[in-house]
């Protein structure tokens, strides 16, 4: 087990032999999304999520609304004592 251990750390040599330039990764899965599509469907998502917060808002806002003259109309019907 302690050979395995110290093999690796010797493959893997001083840190100053590293590459330090970008080598794409070849093989592996095939990229199916693009950045412009991922991109696209960000702001996509964006912008329903905004449309979504304002139609919650507005249909929140009517309801008060709504319950705010519901509640006028009872206080008129309350009769008026002389002060």
């Amino acid at each position: 087990m302690s050979a395995n251990l110290t093999a690796s750390v010797q493959d893997r040599g001083n840190p100053s032999d590293r590459s330090t330039q970008f080598v794409p990764v070849e093989g592996g899965a095939p990229e199916t999304t693009s950045a412009a599509t991922l991109m696209v469907a960000a702001y996509v998502l964006m912008w329903l999520c905004t449309v979504f917060f304002i139609l919650q808002t507005w249909r929140k806002t009517r309801s008060v609304e709504h319950r705010m003259e519901e509640l006028q109309k009872a206080i008129a019907k309350i009769p008026q004592t002389g002060e």
